[in-house]
């Protein structure tokens, strides 16, 4: 006759057992996600800064339905106040401000709340164009399409401007080393002697997939918001402080501040709450 299996050892036994087959659920929807995510993926076009200009004139004229993803508003207004108020506290705000990859335009113009010019600057003509004809009639407000990662662009405006402020939201997690330590050159110019930078940038750490499930996708559904920006947009990436020493050199940067953000997203179900992805800001200075 067998001796009888103590309680607590079939508990145990129990407990790995429903732990395997959760992983194994894991890895089945890791799976159909991955699959969904490429399909989508296939529509995106090869160079990204032309994928930007075919969003926004997607948008334009109306072929991409879904709300922007991290146009949030309401909850994004209260993301941008933080933003306006770290920014009064830390850059001269008598200097212009250039915000770099401004989109359709509006966290450029609430910059006019602080700032006594600011100017739109974005890859994307049609990006420019919508913001043009958002915000008309909007004093010290103007966008101009320019490449920001081309050093000739960037002197040829730093030389037309004199010393500015730059804000930049979600552009360098986008963008591969190489571009970014381009962009990060550009805004030392831009900058000159007195200006100062505020980014902020997704840093969702795990990889892409974590960004994705953060935002509600699964194997079996993505939202639709988050769907549309899979298929059209660069693949996101993560931007914090071990990205921003890379892309911004201590030999080279001054960093005045940092810390943990939250970047709000639009809400992936209708009528639902926004989202939020983590996300890092940091001021820095250039050395002389």
């Amino acid at each position: 006759m067998s001796e009888p299996v103590p309680a607590a050892t079939r508990g145990a036994a129990t407990g790995r057992a429903g732990l395997r087959r959760a992983g194994l659920r894991r890895a089945a929807d890791t799976l159909r996600l991955v699959a969904r995510v490429a399909a989508l993926s296939l529509h995106r076009p090869r160079r990204p800064d032309r994928r930007w200009d075919d969003f926004w004139r997607g948008v334009s004229e109306g072929s991409l339905g879904e709300p922007i993803i991290w146009d949030a508003p309401g909850a994004g207004n209260e993301e941008v106040r933080h933003h306006l108020q770290a920014m009064a506290g830390l850059m001269d705000t008598s200097l212009p401000v250039v915000d770099l990859g401004c989109g359709n335009g509006a966290i450029s113009r609430r910059l006019t709340e602080i700032f006594p010019s600011v100017l739109g600057v974005d890859v994307a003509p049609a990006a420019v164009a919508a913001a043009q004809s958002t915000h008309r009639h909007i004093p010290g407000l103007s966008f101009r399409s320019l490449d920001a990662t081309q050093p000739a662009a960037a002197a040829g405006l730093a030389r037309e401007l004199g010393d500015v402020n730059v804000f930049v939201r979600g552009v360098f997690h986008v963008l591969g080393r190489r571009r970014q330590a381009r962009l990060a050159n550009s805004i030392k110019a831009l900058l000159g002697a007195t200006g100062r930078i505020y980014l902020v940038e997704t840093n969702v750490q795990g990889g892409a997939l974590s960004y994705l499930r953060g935002l509600g996708a699964t194997g079996n559904r993505i939202p639709g918001p988050l769907r549309q920006a899979i298929s059209a947009l660069p693949k996101p990436g993560h931007f914090g402080a071990g990205q921003r020493s890379r892309a911004f050199p201590a030999r080279h940067w001054t960093l005045i501040a940092e810390g943990p953000a939250v970047l709000k997203t639009v809400p992936m179900e209708a009528g639902g709450p926004p989202g939020s992805i983590p996300a890092y800001w940091a001021v820095l200075a250039p050395r002389a």
